[in-house]
């Protein structure tokens, strides 16, 4: 989706030498932008709600956004995510 999103924005900038020009004033911008939004960066979402740390990798990954899914899993284990959760949760129901 965000290949889709910014191949449209690519599609539009070069459609005049006026927005080819803007295009280069917000080039910065945008790469930032991609960057928050790349899937291969994250590797996956986290699964709340189960016992354990599951990350589901986006169908699309490749080995690199695999290997930050299992870099995410690994951190949610190594900070207690699951702990976390079930303590807050516990504390919500007894309130």
């Amino acid at each position: 989706m965000t290949r889709f999103i910014f191949d449209a924005i690519k599609g539009e900038i070069m459609g005049s030498v006026r927005s080819k020009i803007g295009g280069l004033m917000i080039k910065p911008a945008l790469k930032d932008l991609k960057q928050k939004f790349d899937s291969d960066r994250y590797g996956g979402a986290p699964l709340l709600g189960v016992n354990g740390a599951v990350v589901k990798a986006h169908g699309s990954s490749n080995a690199y956004a695999f290997s930050k899914a299992l870099e995410q899993a690994r951190k949610m284990v190594l900070g207690g995510v699951t702990e976390a959760l079930e303590k807050g949760l516990n504390e919500i129901q007894n309130s």
